[in-house]
């Protein structure tokens, strides 16, 4: 049982690396929930926002994970119960 706990180990990100990654995030989710709330295609929330269009999936995919959405809508509905919008 130690080498896959090892192999685990290995292949884990440090905290800081985390902590930097999450901050970034959470300056990035304000535009995020005001694009989804005003029901802007990606490619106008991504030039709005001014990232790639990559870059803006890929932050709406991992708001989502972090909401616990299977869906933008689902998302959206998540993030008001919350009171972030």
């Amino acid at each position: 049982m130690q080498q896959p706990r090892q192999a685990i180990w290995r292949s884990a990100r440090s905290w800081a690396v985390h902590g930097a990654e999450m901050a970034e995030l959470r300056a990035f989710v304000p535009g995020v929930l005001d694009a989804l709330n005003h029901g802007w295609t990606d490619e106008t929330a991504a030039r709005t926002l001014g990232v790639p269009l990559r870059t803006y999936r890929r932050r709406v995919a991992e708001l989502m994970t972090a909401l616990g959405a299977s869906s933008r809508f689902q998302a959206g509905a998540r993030a008001r119960e919350l009171g972030l919008v």
